[in-house]
């Protein structure tokens, strides 16, 4: 996969929200339409970029109680038959870890007959913490503070509908600290601007 730091930072703004526009997507990229729109081209024709896609709340994904068992089978591929088993992970060639979400115990039990496993252990799932990974890319690019090249993990930030990546918390730290010293100066000179027009008048 070859992809650059502004496809990386394309891609973090999607799968933040990926409803927004050519235009929009160009605005937070600090580029022009055309290359956002070769950019997301490029990115869906080489597959990186597989879909867009919409996030439903997993209440209505799924049944009023998921259950995690631990299964012996020498039939895995008739799990597959069954809507309520969502999740299939193999330990050893007959132990697998599976989830089922059902409305009650008369369905998970019917579940179990019909799959025809051996249940080793039954574990109710009392919550799901979701959380979004960063893609795993190695891309050379360059800190957005110091300008060294990053290894490893960047620190993203999302600031004013931009992304930028920092190579350490020191950078990351200072930029923010310019910005606000920034903002500051701007609202001082608004100020200053305001009060001379006042008193022009």
């Amino acid at each position: 996969m070859r992809i650059d730091e502004l496809d990386l930072k394309l891609i973090y703004i999607l799968m933040d929200n990926s409803r927004l526009s050519i235009s929009e997507l160009a605005e937070r990229l600090g580029v022009s339409r055309p290359t956002v729109k070769s950019r997301l081209e490029k990115l869906e024709r080489e597959e990186i970029i597989q879909g867009y896609t919409i996030k439903l709340n997993p209440k209505l994904l799924r049944a009023h109680n998921v259950v995690a068992l631990i299964v012996k089978t020498n039939e895995p591929d008739k799990m597959r038959e069954f809507e309520e088993i969502i999740e299939i992970n193999r330990f050893t060639s007959r132990k697998y870890l599976i989830k089922i979400a059902v409305e009650s115990m008369e369905e998970l039990r019917k579940v179990i007959e019909g799959a025809g496993f051996e249940v080793i252990e039954i574990m109710p799932i009392l919550e799901t913490v979701e959380r979004k990974s960063p893609p795993k890319v190695k891309v050379p690019f360059k800190c957005d503070y110091c300008g060294k090249e990053i290894v490893g993990e960047p620190i993203v930030y999302k600031y004013r509908n931009r992304v930028y990546f920092f190579c350490c918390p020191t950078c990351f730290r200072e930029f923010k600290k310019t910005r606000e010293n920034i903002e500051k100066f701007k609202l001082k000179e608004e100020k200053e601007g305001s009060t001379h027009e006042g008193h022009s008048h």
